[in-house]
Order: C-alpha cells, then sequence, then structure tokens
C-alpha cells in the first residue's frame, strides 16, 4: 500500500470528531479550542509532510507527531483518556507513521470500545542490539488468532509492520486479550 492510499484511510469521523470538539470548545475554553486548532494544523501538516518524504525520520519527530494526535483524541475524550510516556532511548530512525497508526488503533479499537476510557502507555527504550517501541493500552483487547475484523481495520497494522521490516530490518509483534488491552512491540536494530 502507497502512501497516498494510508492517508485516505484517514478515519472520517476522527476528523469529524476532532473539529466538532474543537467547536464545542470555543465557547467553553476558548484557550483551549486555540490549542486544539494548532494542534489539528500540525498534525495535518505533519501526515502531509510524512507522505511525501520517502526515507527514514528519527523517533523525536514519529513521537512529536504522536503526541500532537494524542492531543486532539484528548480533546474529544477528554479524561477518558490517559497517556503515558515512558522515553528511555531517543536517538533512532523509522520510517514515518510508524508509531501513530498503532497508537491510532489503540485509542479507536481498544480505549474507544472500552466503557469509562482508559490509558495508552508508549515506552522507547534500547536492549542488546534493538530499540524497541512499545504501545500497550489497558482496552477492550481482542482475540488476535480469531478478530472476525474486516481485512481493511489490519491494513494499517500490515503496512506499518511491511515498512519496518523492508526499510529498518525490524519487526512487529501484537499481544490481546479481551478485556485486558492490547500491546504492540516494535522491535528496530540498532546500526
Amino acid at each position: 500500500m502507497n502512501s497516498i492510499d494510508y492517508f485516505a484511510q484517514i478515519q472520517l469521523h476522527f476528523l469529524h470528531n476532532a473539529l466538532s470538539a474543537i467547536a464545542n470548545l470555543c465557547t467553553k475554553n476558548p484557550e483551549k479550542a486555540k490549542k486544539a486548532a494548532l494542534d489539528f494544523s500540525a498534525y495535518l501538516r505533519s501526515n502531509m509532510e510524512s507522505l511525501s518524504y520517502k526515507g527514514l525520520i528519527s523517533i523525536e519527530k514519529e513521537l512529536n507527531h504522536v503526541k500532537g494526535y494524542l492531543d486532539l483524541e484528548k480533546a474529544i475524550y477528554g479524561n477518558a483518556l490517559n497517556v503515558i510516556y515512558n522515553i528511555e532511548a531517543s536517538d533512532f530512525l523509522l520510517p514515518p507513521l510508524t508509531v501513530q497508526p498503532i497508537v491510532e488503533n489503540a485509542v479507536k479499537h481498544g480505549i474507544g470500545e472500552k466503557e469509562g476510557g482508559g490509558t495508552i502507555t508508549i515506552s522507547i527504550c534500547e536492549a542488546g542490539s534493538e530499540n524497541f517501541i512499545t504501545i500497550a493500552d489497558d482496552g477492550a483487547g481482542y482475540d488476535v488468532h480469531n478478530s472476525g475484523k474486516d481485512e481493511k481495520e489490519h491494513i494499517g497494522i500490515t503496512n506499518v509492520s511491511q515498512r519496518i521490516k523492508e526499510q529498518c530490518g525490524g519487526t512487529l509483534e501484537i499481544s490481546s486479550e479481551i478485556n485486558k488491552g492490547t500491546t504492540v512491540i516494535i522491535k528496530i536494530p540498532k546500526k
């Protein structure tokens, strides 16, 4: 799948929800609305830049994009979405739009489907000859062997897995348990 196809997959409901959240904030909290509008603009600009870029980017740049995305989701979900960052390594490269689609799945299919919301934890560390990126949520979870979901639901994950394998020699592993959450581990070999 090429990058233009990925952009086409940006969920219209996310765009609608983000704009609706900003509109609601305009009367309730204009300063928050202003920040949310700027975050939304930065998120869209970053997505467009990532789509045209063919090389690798720093994990810091990818993480900034993820933080912008999560700021928007927090404007929508409020206190129902908690985010924890454990960043211990930041000196490696990866394909653009590697972490963000995984985090988007954690929000949409994990936290969004769990009554009362939940927490997403993003951890980045190095061990031995690899850098590890772990995205874990305590959301709805699913049976990884029999998810029953349409193939379209897995295109983002498949795309990320292929790109990290082809461009970095990396791997992606998923584990999940119904009503407990999902964990995705990306391993990127050190260069």
